[in-house]
This record gives C-alpha cells, sequence and structure tokens, in this order.
C-alpha cells in the first residue's frame, strides 16, 4: 500500500506539472494575439478610410462637374448668349442618362421657381426657401456649395443639393443650378465593404450631419444631425486623420475609429470597426486553446482517476460478481414460471424451485438426464417426442413454443405453454437452452368450455326470429342469422362479404344518419333507434335496431323489420304535425273555450310571455279568473254573440302581461257540432300592441311635423324680409359709394373699403338665397315656371356672366354646343341658377392655365345633356358619394381656400329633378371634375340656331 501511495503522489505531480505549464503557454500567445489583432484593425480602418475619402472625393467632384457645366452653359458671356431651354434640357438629359449618384439637375430662377427639371413631368414647385438658394441669393461668391441632407419632395428618400449661381449679364443673380446627389447611392456603396459585425462607414459635413452611412439607424434615419455635437468636436481638432481606440462616445461599446477629412471638400469619412467584430477571431482561438487546454487537463485527470481505481475496481468486481450470482439465483427460484437450464442435446443441467416441484425432481434426481426422459413428459410420449424435436430446433438456433399435454407429480394430467430459446456465446455459437413452461390447465378448460357454449348460442341465434348481425370495427359482417339473411333477401356467404355501409342507403334522407350513429356505437357502447336498410332487390325496409359493443371489437346488432308499423305511424303523425304546423304558423294564441266561457284546451300557444296566467293554471277555468274584469267581460260576451248568431266576432282588450301592458285582438268561431254535444268556441287572440303604439306614434309625429313646418314657413317668411332688406340698402349705398355718384370719396382706400363692402354684400345675399331656395326644395314648396327656353341664348349668357371671374382666375372659358341645339321646357330661372352653380364651381375649382368646357348634346333617346367640364383639382372617389348633399364639400379644407357654403350642388341637384333630371358627377383627382345635367326627351322642344360660342 506504500508503494502505491508513492506512486499515487509522483502522478499528481507530474499532472500538476503538465497542467501549469500549458497554462502559461496559452496566456501568453493569448496576450499577444489581442496586440495583433488591435493593430490589424487599426491599420484596417486608416486603408478602408483612405479609400472611401477618395471614392467620395472623386463622386462629389463628378456632381460638382455636371452643375458647373449646367451654370456656364446659362450665364450670357459677351458674344456668346446663354444656351436656350432645348439645349440646356439635352445638357440635363446628357448627364443624367449615365445613372449612378446623380439623380436629378434642376435650374430656377431668380424667384425660386424652377425652369428646367431633369424628372420629366414633375408638378413646377418654388425652391426659394430653401437653404441651397437663399446662399448664393444673398453672396455672389459662395462658389459651390454642399447644402446639408433633404428630404425630397418630388425625390423619394434623402439627398444633397450640390449648387451653383447663375449671374445674368451685368453680373446680377439669375438663378441657381442645383444636382440632387443621391445619398443613397453611397449607402449601397457603403454596404459592399466587409465591416463585420457592429462596424459602420459614415459620410459626415463639417458640421457633423451624417449624410451617408451604413448600416442607417433609426435615429439618424429620423434625424440627420443625431450624432452632430460629438462629430464636430473630432473635426475641430484640425488634423487630416484621426484614429482613436476606446469606448464609443454615443454607444459607449469599444470600438477602433478612423476619421479622415475629404480633401478639398467640407466632408469627412469615418470607419469604425467594433470590438465585438475584430476580436472575435481572436476570441475563437483563445475559446479553442482553453478547450483544448481544458481537454488536456481532463485526460490527465480522467488518466489520473483511471489508474488510481483500477486496483479498487478489480475487488470490487469480484464482490459484485458473487453478489450477481446470488441474485440471480433468487431470481430463477422466486418466479412462479417453470424453469430450467439445457444443454444443446437436450441435459438438464439446473432447475428452479417451481420446476422441481411440478415434476418431482429431487425425488428423481433428473439432472444430467435428458428432459424428455423425466416422467412428466415420458408419460404421454407424443409431448415427449414434441419437446425432443423442438430441442433440435433451438440447438439449430431457433426459437420454438407449443402447448403439451404433460403428467404432474401427483399424476394429475397438466397442460402447458412450454418455449425453449438458444443462448449464444461471444462467438455466435449455441452453448447453452432456456426453457420455460407455464400451467393453463384452466385456461384451456374455459376455452372448451367457451366453444360448448358458442355451438349453444349458433343454435339459438339461428333459431331467432329476428335478425341478427356481427360487425367488426370497420363495419364487415362477420356472422348473420338465418332471419337476417331473409330480410335483406341475401344469403350468408353474399352478406359475410359486405359492410353495415353497402345495406344502408347511401341516398336516403336517413343514410348518413344511420352511418353515423353506427360509427357512435364505438364510444357510446350502446346503440337503439331505427336505420334504413336496402334489400337486395333494391327495396327499401325501416328497421328498429339494438346494438351493443362486445369484447374483441365486435358489435352484436338485434334487427327487427318495423316498415309497415312505420308506415302506419308516419300517416298518423303526418296528419298531427299538419295540424300542429297550422297552430304554430299563426301567430295567434288559440283556445278552445265551451259556452259558459270555461278554458277546455290551449292549441296555439305563440309564447308564454302573453299569457295572463301561467299555462298549467288556465285550462278549466273560467275567463273571468283568468282576465281582468273589463276583458273577460267583452271576451264573454263575444263568446254568446258567436253562439246566438254562429257569425264571427272580433273584439280588442288591453293585458298586464310579463312583457307588460299589451293589446290583443281576439276573434272567436263557433266550431262544428263534431267537437261535442256542448257549444264549443275558438278564440284567436293576436298581440297587436305594436300597431296600437305605432298608430299613436304617428298621430304624435304628425302633429310635431305639422307644427315645425309651420314655424319653419313662418322663420323663412321673417329671415327673407328683415335680411333682404337691409342688405338691399348696403349693396346699393355701396355700389354709389363706389361709382362715385355724389362726388369724390377722398381717400383710395375708401373706394377700396366700399368695394369690399359691396362684394361682401353681395356674396351674403346670395349666400341667403341659396339657403332659401333649399328650404323650399326641401319643403316641397318650389313651383316651376315652365316655358319653352332657347337654350343656347341661355347658356351664352351664363358663359358671359362667367367670363369675368374666369378672367380673375385666369382659367379659359370653351364651349361645344352644336349649331341645331333645340329649345327647352322648363323653368328659364331654374336652369340658368343650375348652370351658373356648376359654371360658378369650375371657375373656383380651377387653377390659373386650366380649362373649363360647356358643352351640350341630344342624345339618340331624345334627351338633352348639358355638361360642364373642368381640369381643375377634382374629387376623389368618397366624397362623390357626398358632395350633392347639402353643406358638403370634397373636403374640410375646401371652404377655408375657395370659400363657399357647398349648397351650389344639392340646389342644382334639386333643380334638376324637379324637371324630371338626373345631375351626375364623374371626376379625377389632380385632373379634373365633368358634370353632366340630363334632361327628359318630352322637355325638349323645337331645333332653333346656337349662339356664337365665346372665345
Amino acid at each position: 500500500m506504500a508503494a502505491f501511495g508513492r506512486f499515487r503522489l509522483a502522478l499528481l505531480v507530474v499532472a500538476v506539472v503538465v497542467v501549469a505549464g500549458l497554462g502559461v503557454q496559452t496566456a501568453i500567445k493569448a496576450v499577444q494575439g489581442r496586440e495583433q489583432a488591435e493593430a490589424d484593425a487599426v491599420r484596417q480602418t486608416q486603408n478602408l478610410a483612405r479609400t472611401l475619402e477618395m471614392q467620395a472625393r472623386g463622386t462629389f467632384r463628378e456632381v460638382e462637374l455636371a452643375v458647373a457645366t449646367v451654370a456656364e452653359a446659362l450665364t450670357p458671356r459677351p458674344g456668346a448668349p446663354a444656351a436656350g431651354a432645348e439645349a440646356v434640357r439635352a445638357m440635363i438629359a446628357a448627364r443624367l442618362s449615365a445613372g449612378g449618384v446623380l439623380r436629378n439637375i434642376v435650374v430656377a430662377d431668380a424667384h425660386g421657381d424652377v425652369r428646367h427639371d431633369g424628372i420629366p413631368g414633375t408638378a413646377p414647385v418654388n425652391i426659394a426657401d430653401r437653404e441651397h438658394f437663399r446662399i448664393h441669393r444673398d453672396r455672389a461668391d459662395a462658389g459651390t456649395v454642399i447644402s446639408q441632407p433633404i428630404l425630397g419632395r418630388t425625390l423619394r428618400g434623402w439627398y444633397v443639393a450640390l449648387s451653383r449661381r447663375v449671374n445674368d449679364s451685368q453680373g446680377g443673380f439669375a438663378g441657381v443650378v442645383f444636382a440632387a446627389l443621391d445619398l443613397s447611392h453611397l449607402e449601397r456603396t457603403f454596404a459592399a465593404v466587409d465591416l463585420g459585425p457592429n462596424g459602420t462607414v459614415t459620410l459626415w459635413n463639417r458640421d457633423g450631419v451624417v449624410l451617408a452611412r451604413h448600416p442607417r439607424e433609426e435615429a439618424v434615419t429620423a434625424d440627420p444631425a443625431h450624432f452632430a455635437e460629438q462629430m464636430r468636436q473630432r473635426l475641430a481638432e484640425g488634423q487630416r486623420e484621426v484614429t482613436r481606440h476606446g469606448p464609443s462616445p454615443v454607444t459607449g461599446a469599444m470600438r477602433v475609429a478612423t476619421i479622415r477629412v475629404v480633401e478639398g471638400l467640407p466632408l469627412a469619412v469615418s470607419v469604425r470597426l467594433a470590438e465585438a467584430g475584430y476580436l472575435a477571431p481572436w476570441r475563437d482561438a483563445l475559446r479553442r486553446d482553453a478547450v483544448t487546454l481544458g481537454v488536456v487537463v481532463a485526460v490527465v485527470a480522467v488518466l489520473t482517476a483511471l489508474l488510481l481505481g483500477y486496483l479498487r475496481r478489480l475487488e470490487g468486481m469480484a464482490r459484485a460478481l458473487q453478489a450477481s450470482e446470488r441474485r440471480a439465483r433468487a431470481t430463477f427460484d422466486s418466479t412462479y414460471q417453470y424453469m430450467g437450464i439445457l444443454a444443446p442435446d437436450g441435459t438438464v443441467l439446473a432447475l428452479n424451485r417451481a420446476a422441481q416441484d411440478f415434476t418431482g425432481a429431487e425425488r428423481e434426481g433428473g439432472v444430467g438426464r435428458p428432459a424428455w426422459e423425466r416422467r412428466t413428459w415420458a408419460a404421454v410420449p407424443a409431448s415427449a417426442e414434441r419437446l425432443r424435436a423442438a430441442v433440435r430446433e433451438a440447438a439449430a438456433g431457433g426459437s420454438v413454443r407449443f402447448e403439451a399435454q404433460v403428467q404432474a407429480v401427483d399424476g394429475e394430467p397438466r397442460t402447458v405453454d412450454f418455449c425453449v430459446k438458444p443462448v449464444r456465446d461471444e462467438h455466435g455459437r449455441v452453448v447453452l437452452l432456456l426453457s420455460e413452461a407455464h400451467d393453463i390447465t384452466e385456461r384451456y378448460r374455459m376455452e372448451t368450455d367457451l366453444r360448448r357454449s358458442e355451438a349453444r348460442l349458433r343454435s339459438y341465434l339461428d333459431a331467432a326470429m329476428e335478425g341478427i348481425f356481427v360487425a367488426d370495427t370497420k363495419g364487415r359482417y362477420v356472422d348473420v342469422n338465418p332471419a337476417a339473411c331473409q330480410m335483406l333477401g341475401y344469403t350468408r356467404d353474399e352478406l359475410l362479404s359486405l359492410r353495415v355501409s353497402d345495406v344502408v342507403p347511401a341516398d336516403h334522407p336517413l343514410g348518413a344518419a344511420c352511418l353515423a350513429s353506427f360509427c357512435a356505437l364505438e364510444p357510446a357502447g350502446v346503440f337503439r333507434g331505427e336505420m334504413v336498410m336496402r334489400r337486395k332487390d333494391g327495396a327499401i325496409r325501416l328497421s328498429e335496431v339494438n346494438a351493443v359493443r362486445l369484447d374483441g371489437d365486435r358489435t352484436l346488432g338485434v334487427v327487427r323489420d318495423v316498415t309497415e308499423r312505420r308506415h302506419a305511424e308516419e300517416a298518423l303523425r303526418s296528419s298531427r304535425a299538419r295540424l300542429a304546423a297550422l297552430l304554430q304558423a299563426l301567430p295567434d294564441l288559440a283556445f278552445l273555450l265551451d259556452g259558459q266561457g270555461r278554458y277546455q284546451e290551449v292549441l296555439g300557444m305563440g309564447t308564454h310571455d302573453l299569457l295572463a296566467a301561467p299555462l298549467d293554471s288556465v285550462v278549466g277555468r273560467p275567463v273571468a279568473e283568468v282576465l281582468p274584469k273589463e276583458a273577460a267581460g267583452r271576451v264573454h260576451d263575444s263568446i254568446r254573440r258567436t253562439i246566438d248568431t254562429g257569425a264571427p266576432q272580433v273584439i280588442e282588450y288591453a293585458l298586464a302581461v310579463p312583457t307588460g301592458r299589451r293589446w290583443f285582438e281576439g276573434r272567436t268561431t263557433l266550431l262544428p257540432p263534431d267537437f261535442g254535444p256542448e257549444p264549443m268556441v275558438l278564440l284567436l287572440a293576436r298581440d297587436v300592441t305594436e300597431r296600437v303604439r305605432a298608430a299613436e306614434r304617428l298621430a304624435h309625429a304628425k302633429e310635431q311635423a305639422e307644427s315645425a313646418n309651420r314655424t319653419k314657413g313662418a322663420f323663412l317668411a321673417t329671415m327673407s324680409h328683415e335680411l333682404r332688406t337691409p342688405l338691399n340698402a348696403i349693396i346699393g349705398f355701396s355700389e354709389i359709394m363706389v361709382h362715385e355718384v355724389f362726388g369724390p370719396l377722398g381717400s383710395e382706400r375708401y373706394r377700396t373699403y366700399a368695394a369690399h363692402i359691396q362684394t361682401s354684400g353681395t356674396h351674403l345675399l346670395e349666400l341667403i338665397n341659396d339657403v332659401l331656395d333649399m328650404s323650399k326644395l326641401e319643403a316641397g314648396r318650389y313651383e316651376l315656371d315652365e316655358h319653352e327656353v332657347e337654350l343656347a341664348e341661355l347658356l351664352d349668357s351664363c358663359m358671359a356672366l362667367t367670363a369675368v371671374p374666369a378672367e380673375q382666375g385666369g382659367v379659359r372659358l370653351a364651349t361645344d354646343l352644336p349649331p341645331d341645339l333645340p329649345n327647352l321646357r322648363a323653368d328659364e330661372r331654374a336652369v340658368r341658377q343650375i348652370v351658373l352653380n356648376l359654371l360658378s364651381n369650375a371657375v373656383k375649382f380651377t387653377p390659373p392655365g386650366g380649362t373649363v368646357t360647356l358643352g351640350a348634346s341630344v342624345a339618340e333617346d331624345g334627351t338633352l345633356a348639358v355638361t360642364v367640364a373642368d381640369t381643375g383639382i377634382g374629387i376623389d372617389a368618397e366624397a362623390l358619394k357626398t358632395v350633392t348633399e347639402p353643406f358638403q364639400q370634397a373636403d374640410a379644407s375646401i371652404s377655408r381656400r375657395f370659400g363657399g357654403t357647398g349648397l351650389g350642388l344639392a340646389i342644382s341637384r334639386e333643380l334638376t329633378e324637379l324637371h324630371g333630371g338626373t345631375l351626375d358627377l364623374s371626376s379625377t383627382p389632380g385632373r379634373g371634375t365633368v358634370v353632366t345635367v340630363t334632361f327628359p326627351a318630352e322637355r325638349v322642344a323645337g331645333k332653333v340656331e346656337a349662339a356664337g360660342a365665346l372665345p
């Protein structure tokens, strides 16, 4: 033991020295690797910064050259005038066709209005509010200016503008040329640079504002000046290139960053590598070295532990082997199975306690003899021979199992379930045979009794009158009796080849339900009901089925043919159902009463909530005990009159029921004498509460409407006088003052104020007239003064009245009138108001330079259409649904931008409909609106020559 202790101590010392040496080597390698990784990261950021600085300088110089070329072409020189518009556009198109970072080139005049735009179809804009415009307007020596990042109005995304001033021939400010440099193009270029995880490339201007960054952060997207303060501090140091290693002042994360100023431009490029990225290979190598060290340490420790535990395991294995043999023997002897160990030739080597007791091996000393020579097997020669054959088969490598008759130690015959299996060594050779036997004498006896019982049961089934079917879980018939074959017209073999689904007609209304009931039998275990079955000859039979689930996944069904009985029951049920359906279909409560007013039966209950008393307390009681006194008296009188006269009676009465106070209409009818010797009356009571309440509400609403109409008429009459009288005075006196009828007013401002008063008064008078006209139209009191109207002359006069506001708004008027436009039978004032309203709206909502066209035509069906089309702002599809309603406009900003109350289209629609016509609108936002007023053919009169159209 002392030598083993010294050996163990030496082994531990060697292991510690090896582990310590490997640990020191790994630490030195880790420190050197980190220093090398940091130096490589610094060189990489500096090289990338120089490369990106050259790329950015080239990109901006290229755009600056394009701007300078266009600006030079626009600047007039002595003897060389400025380039024309077509030449400038061609020059811009040539520059833009090259693609790349240049998104657009724009030329603006001295007022900021865009005169040339490289993107066709762009709406005219004014850039006077842009910083790159103001700088050149205020400073003649600004040179080329790079703007702050701009979120484009017409261009999507961020860009910077490189701009130059354009001078006129005297050197004055004539406008600006700027090019939009696409920042996303730079970011896509930056994206091609491999920076590792969390690395960034950023292009800054001298103010610290981010122009382009990859990857882009949400904070920079929302605010490019997010990091401006930190960047200005770096750029203020004045160095061309700065490299820093440490925590980021923005995020706090460790990084290596190089900032390099772009030569000749107010720009800087920064490249940042995150420590997590450039140290990742070093950390991976460190982890590998640590894992290697850990594996070596573990191997040394394991080997040491294995050597130290080897001797202990040897002793432990010997003790475990002895304990295992004891346990195996105890298990072998304790089992109730008869077990034995045989040699490959059948010689008995060992028997457990149960086998010894069963065979009497202790008395015979049977170990060492072939098993079939023992008295237990030898007493039955056939069994002994079967055992000999099984041993030979098992010795050849097979497993054998069979049942045999043997003789127990007490001389009684027994049946055993016997098996013998081979046991192989490590080379696959059979070295032993393991035999097991189980006494199944009682089971064998029960199976014999069961077979006899099944034979008796079969005789009972064959003699039964009802059809008996046995099916498995898949619906296949596995047994049927003769009655079942006779019921369906099949032979036994034919039925056993069918399934339940084959005899249940799928096209029968009850077929699906019958199959569902059969499928539900497995979880439920019992089914009692009816099924439809199809005979072999195609006849449908209705059967009464009692089915139960048997053991062994079998289903037993007893089937009785009830087709004829069900036909008779169905006829009776159908008769009753028709009567019940008739009563249930009536929305009435139905009662049978005798001549004394006593309830005999409740036929149609309707709903219990309409009964004055519980249903079970009504039958047998007189109406005086069920209904209130007044209602009971009316019902009783109606019953007496019905019996006396034989004619139906109708009454109304009110009852307090669970749902509240309800009104009922009762109808009494005398029943035929077939109902009994005493006179019987049928009372049908219908709930008419809603009808009574509706009549009351209608009367009340009519009274309120008449009162409101009278009030409205009085108000309109008063307002018509009270508002128009002072407005006429205001308009008249202001007009006198505007024209200075009684002499000059003095200051020019007075004339302006008087003109404003006249305009506002006229507008207010028109508004009042519109409101009053709308009120008359809604009240149906607007009467048409119809006569034949010369439509061409009316349309020309409307165009003439619209010419002044159109000229003031810069809108061109046009007509599209046929030369033979017919007259129209209509109210001239109403038609004029319709056309003027539509023209006024069209002029109002058409921007300067647009066109309003008045047209008319006669369709093939004789209808006449007047159209007003404009190229204005248009109306969206959602607003078209309500724009012809009173006080409705296309959106909430219309009234603030253009004025108006939203009554023009509503009045025009109402006046058109008074003439039997229609007003239709079609519009496209941003392109214009077309309003079509169509008059019916019966209003189109004779034709006249159309008046000349306005130019």
